[in-house]
């Protein structure tokens, strides 16, 4: 008897390894799998099955391993899931093999019949999930809706966890799934025959398929299995006993193993590999912070933008998303993280990722001239263009640098940014003025933006009116302003412009700043814009001042606007620096321009915040009524400038 208890527990213990190899393997696509905490959970989630209905030692199992995984409790669920919905196929056969074979009587016919129809069950279950698909995510989503927002995020975790663990089956090497999973059971075939054999010589005479059923049968054993009526209530004494000690020496030994010294642990875990110490994982999302995940499976599972997500995760599931960096444009800019390094991500799809293959052509043509951020990689296909660019802790945006330094540091970068385009860019490519493309972005820039603002209904009453509050102070309104637009004055402005290559989009924010210059300059551009038309230098010099003249990135960070009647109100910040580093840059473009083109200049700034208003109308509409302030208040100064009157 002792012997054959000894081979049956010895053989338990080698099914629960390849069973643990065979857990992993589900993990393994998403995060190195932690075999301490994975045989403890094992062990505990065993243990609460023996004493518990239902199989909540499972529910055990995923808690306990999922709160020391990088991906989760849902996902530790997921996978236990796909780990026990395997075994249901197994144990199907197995009652299905006993009853080929005449033995076991109606107890097994009847278990038989009852694991063919759950197997029946679980796949007509997964055709209908992928039949339903939409349909369940749209459920999933309105199911997770009625708790508040930890456990929803929770809630779509887990299905989002539950959904890929079956869909990445393919990453999984199914030889190896196949050769643990016949060793794992074969390991347990012959604990339970063993098992069976010391039952006999203890006094409860049974046979491999007794045991099988007592394990696995419709009244499969617990610890109600040992107490009076149980399937084992009446066995002797010594057969009960050595039936409990087969349940629970195995749950100890593998937890006392997790007690063993660290580095006869580590021996072990490489013994057992069952991949390349430098593997690399899948991130289940790619967002670190969880309003950002929360964001994405929102839209996953109410089937927004199906390409966009497929696109994004095909992208992006390589890599940590650190922080969502993006600002007034359709393109996304993040910083993130992979296994070797830091980088900014940017990327865009569709008719906005050609948009972004132009810019990024830009930045190759250009780095031989200019200052540019290092392009470390990038991809043009399948409709989406994106690049990463190299991460400088030490490098900051302009906006930061200035409300960090001295002033003058900062002004003698701005000078040193336009002297270096004004040397390296523009006198370069400089041509004459085409009086097509000047109609052309009067027709597009201008006169199209100012229609759109017209057929606006949330600004009507706004533009209704003939002047304007802006946090008390009065303003002409746009139609007050009307031959600020005429269109003969603007050709005849923008004939005089010089015209040649130009960054397109120089913001404050896209002159970056290194803190410790060295060898390589202390500064670089980033995110041109191309497709200007009329692409004059006077276009970077009116995108700076929608910057420092307008405050845009102080409106950027101004997150609330009323608006009552043709009154709008915010809480605009400015800062001193931003008012002295203006004065020098008007300074600077008077001092290299007439009247008339610096007019010209200012003229541009205004046409870049027409530019902006469509698409703070569709992305941003409740705050577009304080862009929409930002619109008027620099055309009066514009229109002010234009009548002799200094803007400074």
């Amino acid at each position: 008897m002792t012997f054959y208890l000894v081979l049956s527990l010895f053989l338990v213990l080698v099914g629960h390894a390849f069973r643990l190899l065979r857990w992993e393997q589900f993990i393994r696509i998403y995060e190195r799998p932690l075999r301490g905490q994975m045989l403890r959970g094992m062990a505990g989630g065993y243990a609460l099955n023996f004493v518990l209905p239902f199989h909540l030692g499972d529910v055990f199992r995923a808690v306990f391993t999922g709160r020391r995984m990088k991906s989760g409790i849902g996902f530790a669920l997921a996978t236990v899931i796909m780990d026990r919905f395997l075994d249901v196929w197994f144990v199907a056969l197995g009652f299905g093999a006993f009853w080929a074979l005449g033995q076991g009587g109606a107890a097994v016919l009847g278990a038989a019949q009852y694991y063919l129809v759950f197997s029946l069950v679980l796949a007509l279950g997964l055709v209908l999930v992928v039949a339903l698909r939409d349909l369940l995510k749209k459920g999933c989503l309105a199911f997770c809706g009625l708790f508040n927002d930890t456990l929803k995020l929770d809630g779509m975790m887990f299905f989002w966890s539950l959904i890929n663990t079956f869909k990445d089956l393919g990453r999984i090497k199914i030889g190896r799934l196949v050769v643990n999973t016949v060793l794992m059971w074969a390991a347990y075939l012959g604990s339970y025959t063993a098992l069976a054999a010391a039952l006999t010589a203890a006094g409860q005479p049974m046979a491999l398929v007794d045991v099988f059923d007592l394990l696995f049968g419709r009244n499969a054993a617990d610890l109600s299995a040992l107490l009076p009526g149980g399937a084992m209530g009446a066995a002797a004494p010594a057969a009960r006993i050595l039936l409990l000690c087969w349940f629970a020496l195995p749950l100890l030994a593998m937890w006392l193993v997790t007690l063993l010294p660290e580095k006869v642990r580590g021996a072990v875990n490489q013994a057992t590999q069952a991949a390349p110490a430098g593997e690399s994982y899948l991130n289940l999302l790619p967002q670190a912070d969880p309003q950002d995940r929360a964001a994405f499976l929102s839209q996953y599972f109410g089937l927004q933008n199906k390409e966009w997500v497929k696109g994004f995760l095909k992208m992006n599931q390589g890599i940590t998303i650190l922080q969502d960096y993006s600002a007034g444009s359709n393109a996304t800019t993040m910083l993130c993280m992979d296994a070797e390094k830091t980088f900014y991500r940017k990327y865009a799809f569709g008719a906005d990722g050609d948009k972004l293959a132009e810019q990024l052509a830009w930045l190759r043509v250009q780095q031989d001239r200019l200052p540019l951020c290092d392009i470390l990689q990038s991809s043009t296909e399948d409709g989406c263009c994106w690049y990463d660019m190299v991460y400088d802790p030490q490098a900051v945006g302009l906006f930061r640098y200035l409300h960090s330094n001295p002033v003058e540091k900062s002004t003698a970068i701005l000078r040193e940014v336009l002297d270096t385009l004004e040397e390296k860019l523009y006198r370069p490519t400089a041509r004459p003025a085409d009086m097509e493309k000047i109609e052309q972005y009067i027709d597009k820039k201008v006169d199209a933006n100012l229609q759109k603002l017209r057929d606006a209904r949330s600004l009507r009453e706004l533009m209704a009116a003939d002047t304007i509050w802006v946090n008390g102070v009065e303003y002409k309104n746009l139609h007050q302003l009307a031959w600020l637009f005429d269109r003969e004055r603007l050709k005849t402005l923008f004939a005089a412009d010089p015209v040649g290559t130009i960054h397109g989009d120089l913001t404050i924010e896209n002159i970056i700043c290194r803190l410790n210059p060295g060898a390589n300059g202390g500064w670089y551009l980033i995110d041109p814009n191309t497709g200007n038309l009329h692409e004059s230098p006077f276009l970077d010099y009116g995108k700076l001042l929608q910057s420092l003249h307008g405050s845009y990135e102080f409106m950027m960070k101004t997150p609330r606007v009323t608006v009552q009647g043709s009154r709008i109100d915010f809480a605009l910040t400015r800062s001193a620096a931003y008012d002295a580093l203006y004065r020098a840059l008007m300074a600077d473009l008077q001092s290299r321009y007439p009247a008339a083109q610096v007019e010209s200049i200012l003229m541009h700034e205004v046409i870049h915040w027409l530019r902006l208003m469509p698409y703070k109308l569709a992305k941003d509409r409740k705050r577009a009524p304080m862009f929409y302030a930002g619109l008027v208040m620099v055309a009066n100064d514009v229109a002010n400038f234009a009548k002799g009157e200094n803007v400074c």
